[in-house]
């Protein structure tokens, strides 16, 4: 009888130590697992900072584009500027050219005789100006 129970206490350690080196080589494999894991994650390490990286661009692509939506506000306004004034321009030269006979003729004719007889300019004289001495001051001894 005690063959038998030394013989089932072996069964058992020896099953118990099936389970343990199954549980072993299980916990190896997820080991191993983990290491190659942690190995490709290596490669990505570098690749840790562009997330600041993306941030920092993103805040000065802001910046750019408030910049340029304040230039094109600006380019509307000098753009609706120039065509006002364009209009004028066109404004005054249909002016000027419905007009231009009249000014043809008295650009082109020589001014009246009268007009330049009465119209004397006398010859300009030197400015005759008061030179102010400058007066001295008395120092108190």
């Amino acid at each position: 009888m005690k063959k038998k129970v030394l013989d089932d206490v072996l069964k058992w350690f020896n099953n118990d130590i099936e389970i343990l080196n199954k549980e072993i080589d299980s916990r190896n494999e997820t080991i191993n697992t983990l290491q190659r894991l942690v190995d490709e994650l290596k490669e990505y390490k570098k690749h840790s900072n562009y997330k600041e990286k993306f941030q920092e661009l993103s805040l000065e692509y802001e910046k750019e584009k408030e910049r340029l939506v304040k230039l094109h506000s600006h380019y509307r306004n000098i753009e609706t500027e120039y065509d006002n004034l364009q209009k004028k321009v066109r404004g005054w030269e249909d002016w000027f050219y419905s007009n231009k006979d009249i000014f043809d003729r008295l650009l082109s004719s020589a001014p009246p005789a009268a007009f330049m007889e009465s119209e004397e300019v006398p010859p300009k004289q030197p400015n005759k100006r008061k030179k102010h001495k400058k007066k001295k001051k008395k120092k108190d001894k």
